[in-house]
């Protein structure tokens, strides 16, 4: 429930932040959930898919909303599931340095982070657990008017 009130927010601001001269961007992605520490001893990876939407307060600016869901399978057997829904909710900033380039297509690489809650919810089985999350984010965008292509790499600190 918290993640559905956090995107509408998110959704809301969207359009408010349109009438301030602020321009909106959505982003639909497609990535890889790759677990590390004590998780890379209960998932496998899995693909992992959402979105964003991003207020571009300047050239160099922006504030970022993010939904993101995985299924990873667990390495063992957990309370009658094979799998569990990983769902990723966080709020940020991304900051940019535009580089020029040749028949006006700019290349912007970026860094950015944020803070988020984490859901794991066993499929099959009772009981989602929350954690919260920070973020940090690397990655560079090719854009040509208004359609870009971007790769990110993004790593997770939180509790689990």
């Amino acid at each position: 429930m918290r993640a559905f009130s956090f995107m509408l927010a998110a959704l809301v601001a969207v359009p408010m932040a349109a009438q301030a001269q602020v321009k909106p961007e959505i982003r639909p992605f497609v990535g890889v959930f790759i677990p590390t520490g004590s998780q890379r001893d209960v998932f496998k990876d899995a693909v992992m898919g959402g979105g964003q939407v991003a207020l571009e307060v300047s050239d160099q600016f922006h504030v970022v909303a993010s939904f993101a869901f995985a299924g990873p399978r667990f390495k063992a057997q957990v309370k009658n599931s094979d799998h569990a829904h990983v769902y990723q909710t966080d709020i940020g900033a991304e900051v940019f340095r535009d580089v020029s380039m040749q028949n006006d297509w700019q290349f912007r690489p970026f860094l950015g982070a944020g803070l988020g809650v984490r859901t794991y919810d066993p499929a099959g089985a009772i009981g989602s657990k929350n954690y919260p999350s920070g973020y940090g984010a690397i990655g560079a965008e090719s854009q040509l008017a208004k359609l870009a292509v971007r790769f990110e790499t993004r790593d997770y600190l939180m509790s689990f």
